[in-house]
């Protein structure tokens, strides 16, 4: 009998596996807003330190207009550069399954007396690690305009409103 569990255990789509299966996503889904809701407040502190702890030793940040940022010592110099004050994101999408995923989602940084206020994309992966913290191992993003361009494209979310985020904190 225990044999044929097990057997049937590895059968794909046998609905007595999946509730192990989505309680694992479950879990790296609630990890992973754990570690965005302490990368938003990292930035918002400006703490470069606790930021770039959240990133693997090998990732890469990608920023727009910059070149490659490899490793987590890169990334801690490229924040300590400084970060955005009044700095928010929406979290559109987390995908988890297994040991890796990703969120989608939008930002926004109020104008100051030099910038306009911008509002822009994101796309930040993970992995679990070894020693199972999830840690981001890439991280990407984008404006939505660009110097020459004035107007935003439209969005297909719901969810934003004049084409500014909802600014708000991820709960798991």
């Amino acid at each position: 009998m225990v044999a044929l569990s097990a057997v049937l255990c590895l059968a794909p789509g046998f609905a007595g596996c999946r509730p192990r299966a989505a309680s694992a996503d479950a879990a790296g889904r609630h990890a992973v807003t754990q570690v965005i809701n302490a990368y938003l407040d990292a930035y918002r502190r400006n703490d470069s330190n606790a930021i770039a702890g959240l990133y693997s030793r090998d990732a890469v940040l990608l920023p727009p207009g910059h070149d490659l940022v490899r490793g987590r010592d890169d990334i801690r110099t490229y924040w300590s550069q400084g970060m955005e004050a009044g700095f928010a994101m929406d979290t559109l999408r987390i995908e988890v399954a297994g040991g890796s995923g990703y969120v989608v989602g939008r930002y926004y940084v109020p104008p100051d007396d030099d910038d306009d206020a911008e509002t822009g994309k994101f796309i930040i992966a993970f992995r679990r690690e070894t020693d199972g913290v999830w840690r981001i191992t890439a991280d990407i993003w984008n404006a939505d305009t660009g110097d020459d361009d004035q107007t935003a494209p439209s969005d297909s979310t719901d969810r934003t409103v004049t084409g500014l985020p909802l600014p708000r904190t991820i709960s798991g």
